[in-house]
């Protein structure tokens, strides 16, 4: 079963549109979505994704977050989208895998990896032997 974690928080799945929405800036309805999907609370979804609460906060009142956020939270749909299709579309598992500490993160969630597009990068790469049976 195939979930599109992209429709679910209104967003186009690839090209030209989803490039230009991450450059016009994310809406913030979005990230209120993510955080939904994961059950956590926004600010500590911001605090796993390095988004401080001041940030956060301007975010809440322009309704869209800076070009840097954005690109921290298109980097989360992505590996959302990706761990879904690792549990065959199951979103439970999906954000049981992304919220649980990992030993090849020394200890941190995928989820704390998003910070960086290299910790995303490791996050999207660690799904992707999971899938193709590779030892991690």
């Amino acid at each position: 079963m195939k979930t599109d974690i992209w429709g679910t928080v209104n967003l186009p799945s690839s090209g030209i549109e989803l490039r230009d929405v991450v450059l016009r800036r994310m809406p913030f309805s979005s990230f209120q979505s993510l955080a939904e999907m994961l059950c956590i609370d926004e600010e500590m979804l911001g605090k796993h994704i390095g988004i401080s609460s001041g940030l956060l906060s301007n975010a809440t009142t322009v309704g869209f977050f800076s070009l840097c956020e954005s690109r921290r939270l298109y980097g989360l749909v992505v590996a959302l989208q990706a761990s879904c299709e690792l549990f065959e579309g199951d979103v439970h598992a999906a954000r049981d895998f992304l919220r649980s500490p990992l030993r090849c993160f020394n200890s941190k969630t995928p989820l704390e990896m998003l910070v960086t597009e290299e910790g995303t990068s490791a996050v999207i790469d660690l799904i992707g032997r999971l899938e193709h049976g590779i030892p991690t």
